[in-house]
């Protein structure tokens, strides 16, 4: 038993007359039968660790996977799994990946509450077929079956304009160095996928979660919230690179998507449809440009 009972409310709002940035999170008393840190990152479990033909007792730090409601207009439109923090930036950037929405004026109310575990949203311009999207979910590649509402077998994205030499091999070598050590939370769970918004000199924003699509999203909303454009920047991500993650470059017109990890055969196809340069298995010196190379100074 813990020596003390406590619990706390814990509530960040942003409203049209706020700055809509990562504002700290505000602390409210509550009273409660006991204490739960609803939005700790990570956790200790207590294990038993087999090495060299022994057992013992160990304590083990892992990331926390948790529930959270996204709820738009009053409509709880999906539970995320996702890391507890950057929540606003997440529901955000989930929504401007799935077209529901398109700018900032129509972002009327961002609430999170902590407590429970959800977050609020309340838009003045939906998309005409808002409700039909309710008969359009996808279940998707992603870690823990995570839903899309985008149609899977339609892309009218208009294709991104080709910027030649856009960047040199050096010069992501070097963004995929800093992208590789900057996750404390990764180092020290092994648990947490990584996303970085990123210019030739370097990294500008940086955002992980257990979820690779939710770590692109939480960077999405970042950029968007903070009135970033992402049109001249690059996506890094630790993650494999399947449909539902290039849709999310897509929609939001990143040109170019640098993974650690390997493609699908739908994303390159997307990629060569939308017109971003994909580039894969980028570790160390080493990588596999799948589309678009025209972006990438090789000489």
């Amino acid at each position: 038993m813990l020596g003390m009972i406590l619990a706390h409310s814990i509530m960040t709002s942003v409203t049209p007359d706020e700055p809509l940035h990562n504002e700290p999170l505000q602390l409210a008393p509550f009273h409660s039968l006991c204490y739960i840190d609803v939005m700790e990152t990570k956790k200790d479990v207590m294990i038993l660790k087999a090495s060299g033909g022994g057992v013992e007792g160990a304590i083990d730090l892992v990331a926390t996977e948790q529930p959270v409601s996204l709820i738009v207009n009053s409509v709880q439109l999906v539970t995320l799994l996702c890391t507890p923090s950057e929540l606003q930036e997440l529901a955000v950037g989930f929504l401007l990946s799935e077209g529901i929405l398109t700018a900032k004026t129509s972002l009327k109310k961002l609430i999170v509450d902590e407590n429970a575990s959800s977050v609020t949203i309340e838009l003045s311009d939906l998309p005409p077929d808002f409700d039909a999207l309710f008969t359009k979910r996808t279940i998707s590649s992603g870690c823990g079956k995570g839903i899309t509402f985008t149609n899977a077998l339609i892309h009218s994205f208009q294709r991104i304009p080709v910027q030649e030499n856009m960047v040199t091999i050096d010069e992501l070598i070097r963004l995929l160095n800093n992208f590789r050590t900057i996750s404390k939370l990764y180092l020290e769970t092994g648990g947490v996928h990584s996303a970085a918004l990123a210019n030739v000199n370097d990294l500008v924003f940086f955002s992980e979660d257990v979820g690779r699509h939710n770590a692109v999203d939480k960077l999405i909303g970042k950029a968007f919230l903070q009135s970033v454009p992402v049109e001249n920047h690059l996506l890094l991500t630790s993650g494999r690179v399947t449909s539902e993650i290039m849709n999310k470059a897509g929609r939001n017109r990143f040109p170019l998507l640098v993974s650690r990890a390997a493609p699908s055969c739908m994303a390159i196809a997307y990629a060569e449809d939308m017109g971003i340069t994909l580039v894969g298995f980028a570790r160390g010196d080493r990588m596999n440009i799948y589309t678009w190379p025209n972006r990438i100074k090789v000489t």
